[in-house]
């Protein structure tokens, strides 16, 4: 029986883990988006020039992009903070969760605390993504470029992902 109960919370646990991770990846290439545009974009540059940046951006590790996104000041201070201290959460995930959490298969109490830190990592990574979009769009604004084309294909993936 016992093996049974430490078996579904490392099933559990998997889960747990993939999910935040699959919302961390999604921060890390908006993070990414985000940067190019704030940073490294030029007016006229193009498309084609940007999406080459935007690729650039992507293959740097995400630590790279928050510690520019924080030292550029291309934050509000409560995202500097949260951003941060984020990015010490993922690295615990990515890099340490497994080696810290090995108690979390057997006893019950290390389980429920893992899957809450867990949960907290995964809401906190989307909460961070769901404010890029209206900082990239303050940021066009305040430069003065129409927002109608990021708009329109923004809505575009919005209905790709609805429909998969």
């Amino acid at each position: 029986m016992q093996k049974i109960i430490q078996a579904e919370r490392l099933n559990h646990i998997a889960q747990k883990v993939g999910f935040a991770i699959w919302q961390i990846q999604e921060l890390e290439g908006a993070a990414a988006q985000f940067y190019v545009l704030v940073a490294l974009a030029q007016a006229g540059m193009g498309e084609e020039a940007g999406n080459a940046l935007v690729d650039q951006a992507q293959n740097k590790t995400f630590g790279s992009t928050v510690n520019k996104l924080v030292k550029g000041d291309h934050l509000p201070e409560e995202l500097k903070e949260r951003f941060t201290k984020f990015l010490s959460e993922r690295n615990w995930l990515v890099h340490n969760s497994k080696a810290n959490s090995r108690n979390a298969i057997h006893h019950q109490n290390h389980f429920e605390d893992l899957i809450k830190k867990l949960e907290v990592i995964a809401d906190e990574a989307l909460a961070l993504l769901s404010t890029l979009p209206g900082l990239s769009e303050d940021f066009l604004i305040s430069n003065d470029v129409d927002t109608s084309k990021a708009q329109a294909i923004a809505n575009q993936k919005l209905k790709e992902w609805h429909e998969a």
